[in-house]
């Protein structure tokens, strides 16, 4: 890799794949380095696998309740490695032969870690490069926080391997991965317990919607604690032993879970890399400092996905991907604009959003209104009895823009993108409602929180 046309990526994940992918086809030598799976954290310790356990929870919960459909009476039993097989083979599926994708293109495949050992070369597996550019694409790890007991705790990525169906379970982080998680085993018939350090579960997100979520998590039997701060995990004979400080009432609270679920974020995988020796600076929380480009200090190497610290979702992460690849191949930056990305929290029910809330538009100085429509009246809902749901839409009023849209219901992950969609050709309330929609589904709550 010597030639003026070089490129290494580090990582095979969606940011690795966008970047590669765009610039083989733009005639460039590139070269792929992954000492793990390839495919990246999304297909193997991410969203695909908690995806498919969260259909497999869905189709569960339908059956426990077929009888009022007409179908049963039904009492399912769980067959756990069942659970676990469909979902292997969900990701096998969508993965298909992810190293013949890259020899197709004649993208070069080193299945070993990458090291910076200066600001020009790269050791992959003892193999010195010497690349044009290079693009940190290593994905994500999950964070512990420093408790004494940690290391009896689960993250992420062990919950979607566990070997058995927990009967209790204690998941430390109220944010998406946390929810998402409760969702699931709840619906199992786990015994869940949340705990969150903020003052609610899914505080960055509207609380309108969120508060929907939490109340059938609630139902389905997940027990939530909220301003909080673990204390310690010990071994136990039951299982692990923990203790934790509620912060507003100084009460501590202690319990025996058979398993504990560690979901308190991640962070960019840059340990292995020694950026230092690049000549690439960090922040104060151990992240890249980067330009509105993706560029690093080191103007040969840039950053995508999940290393960059930015939106950790693999839409993103792809978009990033090819920006980055842009740049390379122009030689004239391209900046990500990420203002209509949608996000969706797959708890029980689903959760997206895109654009503003209204403390967003608050903090902004925007002149807003709220439009919204809750499920509880809503034809399709009460066909699919999922009444818990509400569309809000937030309209600058200065000129009726949409300038935020909020879900939580039964196919809000699709419901969304029309919204996102809408967002970025300026649609406005006056759009939105007169663009009827369908009766009944779910879509026509879109159209009545407009009026």
């Amino acid at each position: 890799m010597t030639d003026s046309k070089s490129v290494l990526v580090i990582g095979s994940g969606a940011a690795g794949n966008g970047a590669a992918r765009s610039l083989a086809r733009s005639g460039w030598d590139v070269t792929v380095a992954d000492g793990d799976r390839i495919g990246g954290t999304c297909l193997w310790r991410g969203c695909m696998p908690k995806k498919s356990l969260a259909r497999s929870a869905s189709v569960h919960r339908t059956v426990l309740s077929a009888e009022q459909y007409g179908s049963g009476p039904c009492d399912p039993q769980t067959d756990w490695q069942t659970v676990l097989a469909w979902k292997w083979h969900s990701q096998e599926t969508y993965a298909g032969d992810q190293e013949k994708i890259l020899s197709d293109l004649g993208i070069r495949l080193l299945k070993s870690t990458a090291r910076f050992v200066s600001p020009e070369q790269v050791d992959v597996g003892g193999e010195l490069l010497s690349p044009t550019h290079t693009v940190i694409a290593t994905g994500s790890t999950p964070i512990k926080p420093p408790v004494r007991g940690i290391e009896l705790a689960d993250t992420s990525d062990d919950a979607l391997g566990y070997h058995e169906l927990p009967g209790s379970l204690l998941i430390v982080g109220g944010g998406f991965i946390g929810l998402e998680f409760a969702g699931m085993f709840a619906s199992f018939g786990t015994a869940v317990t949340v705990v969150s350090s903020g003052p609610r579960p899914l505080e960055m997100l509207d609380e309108d919607v969120a508060s929907v979520a939490v109340r059938r998590l609630e139902r389905m039997g997940v027990t939530f604690f909220s301003d909080c701060r673990m204390q310690g995990l010990l071994e136990d004979p039951e299982g692990i032993r923990t203790t934790f400080l509620e912060k507003p009432t100084n009460m501590t609270h202690e319990g025996v879970y058979q398993r504990v679920l560690v979901a308190t974020g991640r962070k960019p995988a840059l340990a292995s890399l020694d950026v230092a020796a690049a000549g690439i600076a960090l922040d104060d929380r151990g992240r890249l400092v980067l330009d509105s480009s993706l560029a690093t200090t080191n103007p040969r190497v840039w950053a995508g996905g999940d290393a960059a610290g930015g939106m950790m979702q693999t839409p993103v992460a792809s978009y990033e991907g090819r920006c980055i690849a842009a740049s390379i191949d122009t030689g004239a930056p391209v900046v990500p604009e990420y203002g209509s990305v949608p996000t969706c929290v797959f708890t029980v029910p689903n959760i997206a959003q895109v654009g503003l809330n209204e403390a967003d538009a608050r903090s902004q100085g925007i002149a807003y209104r709220v439009g919204n429509t809750p499920f509880e009246y809503l034809g399709a809902a009460i066909i699919d009895d999922e009444r818990d749901g509400l569309v809000k839409l937030i309209f600058a009023e200065e000129d009726g823009r949409l300038i935020g849209a909020h879900i939580v219901g039964p196919t809000a992950s699709d419901l969304i993108y029309g919204l996102a969609v809408a967002m970025k050709c300026g649609a406005t309330a006056s759009t939105i409602r007169d663009t009827l929609g369908i009766h009944p589904a779910y879509c026509e709550s879109v159209n009545w929180a407009a009026w």
